[in-house]
Protein backbone atom coordinates (compact mmCIF):
# COMPACT_ATOMS: atom_id res chain seq x y z
CA UNK A 1 0.00 0.00 0.00
CA UNK A 2 1.47 3.04 -1.23
CA UNK A 3 0.79 6.82 1.04
CA UNK A 4 0.75 8.58 -1.51
CA UNK A 5 0.29 12.69 -1.31
CA UNK A 6 -3.04 13.99 -0.99
CA UNK A 7 -4.42 16.37 -3.66
CA UNK A 8 -3.89 19.73 -3.01
CA UNK A 9 -6.47 21.49 -0.75
CA UNK A 10 -7.02 24.85 0.69
CA UNK A 11 -7.70 25.09 4.15
CA UNK A 12 -10.53 27.12 5.47
CA UNK A 13 -10.11 29.80 7.44
CA UNK A 14 -12.66 29.42 9.65
CA UNK A 15 -10.39 26.23 10.76
CA UNK A 16 -8.20 27.09 14.40
CA UNK A 17 -4.36 27.41 13.21
CA UNK A 18 -3.75 24.75 15.86
CA UNK A 19 -6.29 22.17 14.15
CA UNK A 20 -4.11 22.58 10.35
CA UNK A 21 -1.57 20.69 11.11
CA UNK A 22 2.00 21.56 9.56
CA UNK A 23 1.25 23.86 6.23
CA UNK A 24 4.84 24.84 5.65
CA UNK A 25 5.65 21.17 5.71
CA UNK A 26 2.85 20.40 3.88
CA UNK A 27 3.69 23.17 0.97
CA UNK A 28 7.39 22.12 0.77
CA UNK A 29 6.00 18.19 0.56
CA UNK A 30 3.62 19.40 -1.95
CA UNK A 31 6.20 21.31 -4.22
CA UNK A 32 8.48 18.56 -3.89
CA UNK A 33 6.47 16.35 -5.65
CA UNK A 34 7.50 13.74 -3.37
CA UNK A 35 5.17 11.20 -1.83
CA UNK A 36 5.05 10.47 1.68
CA UNK A 37 6.51 6.74 1.30
CA UNK A 38 9.01 8.42 -0.79
CA UNK A 39 10.61 10.47 2.15
CA UNK A 40 9.78 7.71 4.47
CA UNK A 41 12.13 5.59 2.47
CA UNK A 42 15.40 7.96 2.49
CA UNK A 43 14.87 8.74 5.96
CA UNK A 44 14.38 4.80 6.90
CA UNK A 45 11.01 5.78 8.48
CA UNK A 46 7.33 4.53 8.36
CA UNK A 47 5.38 6.67 6.02
CA UNK A 48 2.56 7.14 8.60
CA UNK A 49 5.36 9.18 10.79
CA UNK A 50 5.69 11.39 7.88
CA UNK A 51 2.25 12.04 7.73
CA UNK A 52 1.53 12.66 11.40
CA UNK A 53 4.82 15.21 10.58
CA UNK A 54 2.81 16.91 8.17
CA UNK A 55 -1.01 16.81 9.54
CA UNK A 56 -0.68 16.62 13.16
CA UNK A 57 -0.53 19.91 15.23
CA UNK A 58 2.28 20.33 16.96
CA UNK A 59 3.97 17.10 15.84
CA UNK A 60 7.29 17.62 15.54
CA UNK A 61 10.49 14.97 14.58
CA UNK A 62 13.64 14.40 16.61
CA UNK A 63 16.32 16.83 15.48
CA UNK A 64 18.01 14.25 13.15
CA UNK A 65 14.86 13.62 11.43
CA UNK A 66 13.92 17.55 10.80
CA UNK A 67 17.56 18.39 9.26
CA UNK A 68 17.10 14.67 6.70
CA UNK A 69 13.56 16.02 5.86
CA UNK A 70 14.77 19.97 5.34
CA UNK A 71 17.91 18.18 3.32
CA UNK A 72 15.33 16.14 1.09
CA UNK A 73 12.93 19.15 0.60
CA UNK A 74 15.68 21.43 0.13
CA UNK A 75 15.08 23.73 2.71
CA UNK A 76 16.01 24.40 6.69
CA UNK A 77 14.33 22.67 9.52
CA UNK A 78 13.44 26.37 11.12
CA UNK A 79 11.79 27.10 7.56
CA UNK A 80 9.52 23.68 7.93
CA UNK A 81 9.38 24.27 11.96
CA UNK A 82 9.92 27.80 13.24
CA UNK A 83 9.97 26.43 16.67
CA UNK A 84 13.37 25.36 15.85
CA UNK A 85 14.75 28.17 14.94
CA UNK A 86 17.93 29.17 17.41
CA UNK A 87 17.42 32.04 19.97
CA UNK A 88 18.97 35.12 19.24
CA UNK A 89 20.69 35.61 22.92
CA UNK A 90 18.91 38.52 24.72
CA UNK A 91 21.04 41.99 24.26
CA UNK A 92 23.11 43.12 27.74
CA UNK A 93 22.34 46.50 28.61
CA UNK A 94 24.90 48.81 28.78
CA UNK A 95 25.19 50.89 31.98
CA UNK A 96 24.15 54.41 31.59
CA UNK A 97 26.30 56.95 32.10
CA UNK A 98 27.16 57.61 35.41
CA UNK A 99 27.43 61.34 35.40
CA UNK A 100 23.26 60.77 33.61
CA UNK A 101 22.19 58.41 36.44
CA UNK A 102 24.02 61.07 39.15
CA UNK A 103 22.14 63.59 37.64
CA UNK A 104 19.03 60.85 37.77
CA UNK A 105 19.59 60.53 41.82
CA UNK A 106 20.23 63.68 42.07
CA UNK A 107 17.31 65.15 40.61
CA UNK A 108 14.97 62.64 42.16
CA UNK A 109 15.77 63.37 45.85
CA UNK A 110 15.05 66.61 45.09
CA UNK A 111 11.85 66.23 44.12
CA UNK A 112 10.95 63.02 46.79
CA UNK A 113 12.72 66.05 49.07
CA UNK A 114 9.90 68.88 48.62
CA UNK A 115 7.34 69.70 50.42
CA UNK A 116 4.03 70.16 48.53
CA UNK A 117 2.46 72.03 51.53
CA UNK A 118 5.43 74.74 51.58
CA UNK A 119 7.04 74.93 48.13
CA UNK A 120 6.37 77.90 46.07
CA UNK A 121 4.65 77.43 42.27
CA UNK A 122 8.47 78.65 41.24
CA UNK A 123 10.07 75.33 43.15
CA UNK A 124 8.04 73.08 42.01
CA UNK A 125 8.45 74.07 38.76
CA UNK A 126 12.42 73.94 38.78
CA UNK A 127 12.35 70.72 40.42
CA UNK A 128 10.07 69.34 38.12
CA UNK A 129 11.73 70.91 35.38
CA UNK A 130 15.16 68.89 36.32
CA UNK A 131 13.48 65.69 36.56
CA UNK A 132 11.66 65.91 33.16
CA UNK A 133 15.91 67.05 31.72
CA UNK A 134 17.17 64.15 33.41
CA UNK A 135 14.23 61.81 32.33
CA UNK A 136 14.85 62.98 28.56
CA UNK A 137 18.22 62.48 28.75
CA UNK A 138 17.84 58.67 29.64
CA UNK A 139 15.32 58.50 27.75
CA UNK A 140 17.55 59.44 24.59
CA UNK A 141 19.86 56.38 25.33
CA UNK A 142 17.01 54.08 25.49
CA UNK A 143 16.01 52.29 22.36
CA UNK A 144 12.32 51.81 22.35
CA UNK A 145 11.87 48.69 19.82
CA UNK A 146 14.40 46.62 22.45
CA UNK A 147 13.83 48.65 25.88
CA UNK A 148 17.84 48.52 26.18
CA UNK A 149 20.23 51.26 26.91
CA UNK A 150 22.24 52.06 24.07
Amino acid sequence: MTALMPERRTVSESVPPAKRGNARLYDAVFASGLTYEEIAERLAVDPKTVERWVNEPGRRPYARHAHAVARVLNTTPSELWPSMRPQEPAPVPVALRPRVMASAHDALRRVEALDLGKASPTEMALHLGALSSVLRTVMDFIDPATGVTA
